[in-house]
């Protein structure tokens, strides 16, 4: 599946957050300095973790883990136990985890699992859907990819972010025949929830359902073809739709709407991206 980043810019549902805004362009990247973002991991679950960044294929883009960042087989390694306290990131030693990534690594891709790679093979999260797991979407861009309607300042830099659970054979037109309930099963391994200061927070997360695609119940309702009604695909919460079910393209056989929203939403320059692992399904 291709990232669908650049053709999402629509209507968005914002969710006003009270964590303070964390400084993030700029950063100290690969030796020299440029714009970027800090994505920063937490880790609330009782298992540990094993982060994978799949930059845009074809593109040079020095991302910089930072230090308390350990390292297996091209993963890094996030143990149990950080939290969220009072409006702040708790961040024990060896728990949490946070990377500097600069515009260049355009659409791209975070994954995790509760194993290591061999040795001597890399993170592919552009290969997540084969392997059944959650995908983090990231759209690293410079100024003219910033831009959405009714924009009244400019930016250097942001980041576009949305979770996808979308099946490795899922389409529109699929979606709109039975739900991809043949296309391969739902892309979904752990709980995630995404949320930038003061931008939309979306969480999704299991137990999967019983049948069909056996999507995870708590990440929200999508619409169904022709998209004037929302689906029941196993869950009922939120109402709202937190991660991309099918492709939702906005051209092509079946396509969606390009002016009704979709769960994707911009971290601005300044701006702190966090993903965070809870407990559970």
């Amino acid at each position: 599946m291709k990232l669908k980043l650049f053709r999402r810019a629509v209507a968005f549902v914002l969710a006003l957050s009270s964590f303070a805004a964390l400084p993030a362009c700029a950063q100290n990247v690969g030796g020299g300095t440029m714009d970027a973002t800090l994505v920063s991991f937490i880790n609330r679950s009782a298992r540990t973790l094993y982060l994978g960044f799949s930059p845009q294929p074809g593109r040079p883009a020095p991302f910089s883990w930072s230090p308390d960042c350990r390292h297996v087989s091209g993963q890094v390694v996030l143990p149990p136990g950080a939290n969220l306290a009072e409006g702040q990131v708790v961040l024990p030693p060896g728990q949490t985890c946070t990377v500097s990534v600069p515009v260049s690594a355009g659409a791209s891709r975070f994954c995790a699992t509760e194993n290591p790679l061999p040795p001597g093979k890399t993170p592919n999260c552009f290969a997540a859907q084969q392997d059944g797991l959650t995908i983090i979407e990231t759209n690293f861009t410079g100024q003219t990819g910033c831009v959405r309607p009714n924009d009244v300042s400019l930016m250097r830099s942001c980041v576009w972010y949305d979770i996808s659970v979308v099946p490795e054979g899922c389409t529109n037109a699929k979606w709109a025949a039975d739900a991809c309930r043949e296309s391969g099963g739902a892309s979904y391994n752990v709980p995630v929830q995404l949320f930038c200061p003061n931008e939309t927070t979306f969480s999704c997360r299991g137990p999967r359902a019983d049948s069909g695609a056996r999507y995870p119940l708590n990440c929200g309702i999508p619409p169904v073809f022709p998209y004037g009604v929302s689906i029941n695909v196993g869950g009922a919460y939120p109402a709202n739709q937190q991660a991309y079910f099918f492709p939702m393209s906005t051209s092509g056989d079946f396509k969606y709407p390009a002016d009704r929203p979709q769960p994707i939403d911009r971290c601005p320059e300044g701006g702190k991206l966090f993903v965070i692992f809870p407990d559970g399904p």
